[in-house]
């Protein structure tokens, strides 16, 4: 059963005669008698029969238009949405990303590319590295903005990562801190420092800890939580100091101090399917966040 058989079909069964369907489709009406028949043979029973001088549908024939119309509803749709995906009038994007780039990176881009796509809806999960990277893998996410380190470097076998740019993490201190007054602190005053940081499995914790136990200092883990909002919350209440995003805690107003002799700095990456085709939705959002980093996040710099 082909769709130009449907086709055919269909225009008998609104002409009402081999004759006048052929005319409507610009076709000879004994290339369409011949679909008809073929498609009868296929289903095994009659669809029409001659009633005086017009065809009349047979019940199987009832069966067939109701199929035939819907076949062809659904892809007369497909097509119409394929057209306004093209011209990006409709759509979707589905991203993967932290909470800190939804608060600093994310705004200014989804402002940009509501502006030029106003049809096309972003969806935004907000998740770990690990998590945002495997959904893009298995292909339900189209893409995600994430922090890469050198430490537990990420598996690209199923990956495309973009830098976009470079992120410094400072230390958010609680109200009374020794450090609350001060602008920067030396990397050995931390040693012992009472600690609020990610799970174990977080990478940018990995990364941190690292870069701390590469200098000597061991840090005093006294929280492990999943999320920013929860680690500054603690911070608040006086639990201990955490490293956020530098970005961030001057997006919140936080109270911080920088290290003076050492840098903590990630790289926050573009990530997309390596096997995957992206849509045009996707790819034109992928180009202004690429805009967006080299314009306002340029390499280093804080805004």
């Amino acid at each position: 059963m082909e769709v130009r058989q449907l086709e055919m079909f269909l225009a008998v069964v609104e002409a009402g005669s081999y004759l006048q369907a052929g005319e409507r489709l610009h076709v000879a009406h004994s290339a369409i008698h011949r679909q008809v028949k073929m498609l009868e043979e296929e289903i095994g029973e009659p669809l029409v029969y001659r009633d005086g001088r017009t065809l009349q549908l047979t019940a199987a024939g009832r069966d067939v238009e109701q199929l035939a119309r819907r076949v062809l509803n659904d892809i007369a749709n497909v097509k119409m949405r394929l057209r306004e995906s093209h011209s990006l009038e409709s759509g979707r994007v589905q991203l993967g990303t932290g909470t800190t780039m939804v608060l600093t990176f994310l705004p200014r881009v989804l402002e940009v590319f509501r502006a030029r796509y106003s049809g096309v809806e972003v969806q935004v999960m907000t998740g770990t590295a690990t998590e945002v990277l495997a959904a893009i893998a298995a292909g339900s996410l189209d893409l995600g903005i994430v922090f890469t380190t050198p430490v537990s470097p990420i598996d690209t076998a199923d990956l495309e990562l973009t830098p976009l740019y470079e992120e410094e993490f400072v230390l958010i201190v609680p109200p009374g801190s020794p450090f609350e007054r001060r602008a920067s602190v030396s990397v050995a005053d931390l040693n012992g420092a009472s600690m609020i940081t990610f799970s174990r499995s977080s990478r940018m914790r990995q990364f941190i800890e690292s870069q701390l136990a590469s200098r000597g200092v061991r840090i005093k883990v006294v929280m492990e939580l999943e999320n920013e909002e929860a680690i500054e919350r603690m911070v608040a209440l006086g639990i201990g100091s955490a490293f956020v995003s530098r970005r961030r805690a001057e997006a919140e107003g936080l109270p911080f101090v920088t290290l003076s002799d050492i840098d903590i700095c990630a790289t926050a990456s573009l990530a997309v399917s390596a096997r995957i085709p992206m849509t045009r939705a996707a790819r034109e959002f992928r180009t202004i966040c690429l805009e967006c980093a080299g314009r306002h996040y340029q390499m280093g710099a804080h805004v």
